[in-house]
């Protein structure tokens, strides 16, 4: 299981990445964090197989990180969706409370909630 902070830096990486490799500054500046933290969460991200690193290189998601990458995309765009169109939240927000719920919602609350958000009935009401 991803941890919050692993999750926001995975969804970074794929953001980021467009199918290539990223440098940890432009992950530092996407996330308006240190340079150490970024190293910090990508050993991590490394260790669990998600990422592939070389010393001062740059960063490549693995085919695990990619189908990770790709789940968690889909459930932040949904929800941003959401909270974006159906909630009428400004778009930063949208993005913020987005992957919030992405980092501390269970799986079995966002599943739910992604259901709801696909119902038909409930994309009438919009």
């Amino acid at each position: 299981m991803l941890s919050p902070a692993s999750i926001r830096y995975l969804l970074a990486v794929y953001e980021l990445s467009d199918g290539g490799a990223v440098r940890s500054v432009d992950i530092a500046n996407a996330l308006k964090v240190s340079r150490a933290s970024v190293v910090k969460c990508l050993k991590r991200l490394a260790g669990e197989g998600m990422i592939r690193k070389e010393h001062y290189g740059a960063v490549q998601l693995t085919p695990e990180g990619v189908r990770e990458s790709n789940r968690i995309f889909t459930e932040y765009t949904l929800l941003y969706a959401f909270f974006l169109q159906r909630l009428g939240v400004p778009p930063g927000c949208a993005r913020r409370d987005a992957v919030s719920a992405l980092c501390t919602f269970t799986a079995e609350s966002r599943e739910q909630l992604i259901r709801r958000v696909l119902e038909p009935s409930f994309a009438e009401e919009s």
